[in-house]
């Protein structure tokens, strides 16, 4: 299965017990960056480090709700580790030295001692400008992967990890989250890649130079949170479990969706990122609350144990299906969590919260409108001019196609996302999307794909020139895959298969 723009949806590790900086001076990290990571989506774990605060109760039952029926018991650390490639193990001094000079001025730090049961060579606590709680780094050997656990044979060979972990600031996460990640890569350059322990994402060290050390690099959302899919088959019409990992680092609920036909998994993953990155600029509302995703289009939030009880046990995200993840070490599906479902229940015999089935088929129809938040908007659009010569390649690829099936995806395939109407109340604009026709050089001539919201005088097929620099996100539909920007060199492997050229 994909995630949206098509990145691998991730399992979750079971057993990334990231520490807690705020309950002691002197934690204890697991700082494993082999850890077990690749059991998590069949058998329903999560990543047990960012759900609670052991990573493996089942604390956020209905029984200790507070005021909110979303807050949680309390702040969740998040953990980094950095790939250290040389044969001798990093020091504090040097790592110290190499933070201050990063942040470009003196910084406080004080020594910790470090926990050798967890095989740490030192620990230092350090204040960064920029982030609220204070940031503990540390160093130990580390562990030796899995065949297949760490993709990058960089990252896989080395012997040592650098730790990071700190609790981040609710409201201000994803720009804490930016800061660090720059911190840790941009004061050890040498470090072959990162690990972010909480939701298990292996980030290489060209995209991290890409993501967080470019010039014109922004905060992004989408890597606070990682989205996994869960199903008993590959069977289109099998149901299935969607669920994001990281958000409770934020102080917000871990989002699901459940029953979700997996021929739908694609724009449910879409839908799920879009929730999330609205619920980090306001909070969530309470159960059975409608709130607003896109103009007229509302789901509602709904706490996982309304929805679970009426699950088949077989099935992912079912009540028995989370009690087998907690007997297996993994209580996180069982935390606070909420399931994305329609504005209102559904059902002619016995009315339920189910899946937002009208607004998935808009969505795949190219009907549905979603408001992006403010941070995630303009990583989108970064990440879309910055790719754009390799999205003009692809174009210019394609149309040197000699095989008619293929040539014809000139005029279908390739689509662009550009503002359309008035800024709202909210300072919010719609997007819409474009089917491309050609290129002429930094501007492509486009044809209206959807019909607008906010446009009453613009309609599906009328013909616009769009600038480069007004485009906000851009996608190509091949017959097997569908590519974004996170994709752009997989976009033109995927156009030289076609054409028979690889």
């Amino acid at each position: 299965m994909k995630s949206p723009d098509d990145e691998p949806l991730d399992p979750q590790p079971e057993g990334d017990n990231a520490p807690d900086p705020a309950s002691s001076d002197h934690p204890s990290p697991d700082g494993d960056p082999e850890a077990d990571g690749d059991q998590g989506a069949d058998e329903g774990a999560d990543g047990g480090s960012d759900e609670g605060t052991d990573g493996g109760s089942d604390e956020g039952t209905d029984e200790e709700l507070g005021e909110s029926a979303w807050e949680l018991p309390g702040p969740i650390a998040s953990a980094w580790v950095g790939f250290w490639p040389h044969p001798d193990a990093p020091t504090r001094d040097e790592v110290g030295r190499a933070v201050a000079s990063w942040v470009g001025r003196e910084v406080e730090m004080e020594s910790s001692e470090p926990d050798e049961d967890e095989g740490m060579l030192w620990a230092l606590m350090v204040n960064i400008p920029g982030v609220n709680s204070p940031v503990v780094l540390w160093a130990e050997r580390a562990l030796n992967a899995e065949p297949g656990q760490l993709e990058d044979p960089a990252m896989a060979a080395c012997k040592w990890v650098v730790g990071m972990q700190t609790v981040l600031e609710p409201g201000e996460a994803h720009a804490e989250y930016f800061h660090l990640m720059a911190m840790l890569a941009g004061s050890l350059p040498e470090l072959t890649g990162i690990l972010d322990v909480s939701n298990a994402r292996r980030w290489p060290r060209q995209e991290i130079e890409e993501q967080f050390l470019a010039a014109d690099a922004v905060p992004n959302d989408e890597s606070l949170w990682t989205i996994t899919a869960v199903a008993t088959s590959d069977a289109e019409d099998v149901p299935m479990m969607l669920f994001t990992t990281g958000l409770s680092r934020c102080g917000l609920p871990e989002l699901e969706m459940l029953e979700v036909p997996a021929r739908h998994s694609q724009a449910a993953a879409i839908l799920l990122n879009h929730v999330a990155s609205l619920l980090l600029e306001a909070p969530p509302p309470e159960p059975e609350e409608p709130i607003e995703i896109g103009p007229d289009i509302f789901v509602t939030l709904i706490p996982w144990q309304e929805c679970a009880r009426y699950i088949a046990d077989e099935t992912p995200g079912s009540t028995a299906f989370r009690e087998t993840a907690r007997e297996q070490g993994d209580g996180s599906l069982m935390a606070i969590r909420a399931v994305i479902c329609s504005a209102k229940k559904r059902g002619s015999f016995k009315q339920l919260w189910a899946w937002p089935t009208e607004i998935i088929e808009s969505m795949e129809a190219g009907r549905a409108v979603l408001y992006a938040s403010e941070h995630s908007a303009a990583a989108t659009e970064r990440r879309a001019q910055r790719t754009w010569p390799k999205f003009a390649t692809a174009f210019a690829s394609i149309r040197r196609a000699e095989e008619p099936d293929v040539l014809a995806l000139a005029t279908t395939a390739f689509q662009v996302q550009a503002p359309i109407g008035t800024v709202d109340e909210h300072d919010r604009r719609e997007q819409g999307w474009f089917t491309v026709q050609r290129f002429d050089h930094d501007v492509v001539d486009a044809i209206l794909s959807e019909e607008p919201v906010t446009r009453q005088d613009l309609h599906v097929g009328d013909a616009i020139r769009i600038p480069r620099a007004d485009v906000t996100d851009w996608r190509v539909f091949l017959p097997e895959e569908t590519f974004g920007p996170a994709r752009s060199d997989a976009l033109l492997a995927a156009i030289d298969r076609l054409r028979g050229l690889a």
